[in-house]
Formats: C-alpha cells, structure tokens, sequence
C-alpha cells in the first residue's frame, strides 16, 4: 500500500513491543473500532529517540509499544459524538507529539500542555510511546503500523512536500528550536556553543545557524563521525574527553571571543556545567537540556554574577516552535536535509534499540523506524 493510499484500519496490525528485562519482540495485535473522539493513524515513520532507548535499557515495567516521534496518515476518525482536541479528517498526514494533557488544569489553560502534570515523564505521566500494551488497543507507540489516537492527542498537519524521514525531525528541531530561540535567545551574529552533538545537540547545531549565529562550535565526545556530522551543518567541532580539554578546545576556536550562548545536551556528565560557565561571556546564556546524574551540580555562582549570566532549564517545546520547524524543514532552511538516516523495519526495531542502548549503534543518530 502507498503512502498516499488510505483504505482504512485492517483487523489486525503488528508492533515492535519492549519487554522488562530489555528485550523486544514482534506482536500482532488486534484493531477494534475507534470510539468517542478516537481515531487511527498508520504510521508511516517513527523516530527513535535517545529517551526510547533509555527506557528500553532499563526495562519497561510492562510491555510497551515505545515511539514518540511519530509521522502518519490518519486512517479513521470516529464519529463526532465524541469529544476530541485534535484537528483532521481521514487521509491527512501529521505528526503528533507525545503529550496527553488533561486539558483543564492552569498549565494546559496557558497553552503549556507539556508541563501538564498528567503528562509529566518523571511522575508516570501518560504519554505516546509509555503508555503499556495492557492498555485499550495497545497501540500507543510509533513503532507498529497502527496507533490509537485518543481524545487528547495532540496533532499538528503536515504539508505535502516534507518527506517522511525529515518529518521524523519535527519535535527533536522544534526542542532545538524552543531552546535556542527563545530559552537561549540567540540572536544574528552570536556564538553558539554545543556540548554534546548528539540526536539533540545536532538539531541545536541546525537551529543555531537557522537563527543567524555567526559561529557554532560542538564538541565533547571523540566520535569522529558525529562531530563530522555536526561539521555538515556548519559547525566547528571539539573533540574532547574531558572538561578541561573542551575548555581549551572551544577556546582555542573561538580566540578572543566568549560565547553567548552554551547549549548543554550531553546528558550525565555534570563536570561539562563548570565548563560551560567558563566559557560564557557577559550577558551569556547557558541551556540545560537534560536532567544530570547526580542530580546536585555545583556552580560558581560568583562566575555567574560577574559574568550576570542566565541559566534556563527546559523541557519539551512550545507549540508554536512545531509549527516553525515544520515549516523550515519543508523549506529547506533547517539544513537536516543534510544528514544522512538509518531505516529499520519493525523487525530490526528491538535489535536497533538494543544496539544503540549497547552504543553500537550506526554513525548518524537519525534512526526511523518505518513499520
């Protein structure tokens, strides 16, 4: 069947379902009928991301369909009696994020769903790609053929000319973008640096140059293949082991100039926060992106008085910043077109995870599964 071609749900559809004790295997899982304000989407492409592959190296408490980044073609819509928040008819292409806000709470009233408590990852939240098998249909992940859209799904349209594998980036650059152009405030001309160049951190790289910095600088890991990734995008790279050798590294790219901007998204390495505080100029923003182990982190609070810098700590993205990296990945000024992507069927899927939770996986970080 076509990408183009909707024929409605079948009877029955498989999934790559994680298992407790990091293993993953292949289901067939039954389709009932949409109910009230329901829908199905047939995915077309799911990404990985490196949060899906954290759950699968911990092992899921329960059987789940994981997935979060994920791009289809709605293949049902029930009737209207239902009530649903999600815009679109059968055949439409979207993405959807992970949320499943209740809708009704101060955070959801703003428009800031993702700081809905019913969704928050830490506190069990429910979300697309966690939600257990063992739940309604039990399709409520990206990596099978089918997902449930439920009532509060959140959908965002896709225009026809995006390609399957750059609609996979939508949220990863649509986090970079929340964080760079707003948390980080990157302006024309600035420096940017990354640590970390990463899933996220080269989509950081991307929106760095789609706000006009002047230099881009990643670096931390000595993957050569990441960095000359991260080099595609009009980065200058780092290659280091430790804190004091990015120090150096980054100073050395960057002479007299400081950064006015340090994006960290290297995950447990709390040594890179002194480091990034070091390497900021006056009025220097630095943005954390990830929670850090151990979770206490120390910082020269008198650096960043001195320097009267700004920390911010984000999470998730804005739905405005959505639909701004929907519309720059169609128009070709996101740059991620560049990036090379690793298709894996929903065969290859737990041993992919499996791999990449192992750090065996392949060279670009871009893995879509593509059921």
């Amino acid at each position: 069947m076509s990408d183009t071609e909707i024929t409605g749900p079948p009877a029955e559809a498989r999934a790559s379902v994680a298992l407790p004790g990091a293993r993953s295997e292949l289901r067939t899982l039954p389709l009932r009928e949409a109910g009230p304000g329901e829908g199905w989407l047939r995915v077309t492409a799911s990404g990985i991301c490196g949060t899906d592959v954290s759950l699968f190296a911990k092992g899921l408490s329960e059987p789940t369909v994981l997935g979060h980044h994920v791009v289809g073609r709605i293949a049902a819509v029930a009737p209207e009696q239902g009530k649903r928040t999600w815009p679109g008819r059968t055949g439409d292409r979207v993405v959807i994020e992970e949320y499943l806000p209740c809708g009704t709470c101060p955070s959801c009233a703003s428009g800031a769903y993702r700081l809905c408590p019913q969704t928050d990852l830490w506190g069990g939240g429910r979300r697309v790609g966690t939600l257990p098998a063992s739940e309604a249909a039990g399709l409520h992940g990206g990596n099978a053929e089918y997902l449930l859209l439920q009532p509060n799904t959140v959908v965002h349209p896709l225009p026809p000319e995006l390609s399957e594998d750059l609609a996979a980036w939508v949220l990863p650059y649509a986090n970079a973008l929340d964080w760079t152009l707003r948390a980080g405030a990157v302006r024309k001309g600035e420096t940017v640096v990354i640590l970390g160049p990463g899933y996220h951190g080269l989509a950081v790289a991307a929106a760095a140059h789609y706000a006009g910095a002047d230099t881009v600088v990643a670096g931390l890991r000595r993957d050569r293949a990441r960095l000359e990734i991260a080099e595609s995008l009009g980065a200058t790279t780092v290659a280091a082991d430790t804190g004091a050798e990015l120090a150096e590294g980054v100073r050395r790219v960057l002479g007299a100039r400081a950064a006015d901007c340090v994006v960290d998204a290297v995950g447990a390495a709390p040594h890179v926060i002194g480091v990034a505080v070091g390497l900021l100029g006056q009025g220097g923003r630095l943005v954390l992106t990830t929670p850090k182990q151990p979770a206490a982190v120390p910082i020269d609070t008198r650096a960043m008085t001195r320097g009267n810098l700004r920390i911010s700590a984000v999470r998730g993205r804005r739905p405005e910043y959505v639909r701004q990296a929907i519309a720059s990945l169609a128009d070709g000024t996101s740059g991620l077109q560049e990036l090379p992507s690793v298709e894996v069927s929903l065969e290859e899927t737990g041993d992919m995870l499996a791999r990449l939770a192992a750090g065996t996986g392949p060279e670009s970080p871009h893995v879509v599964v593509r059921p």
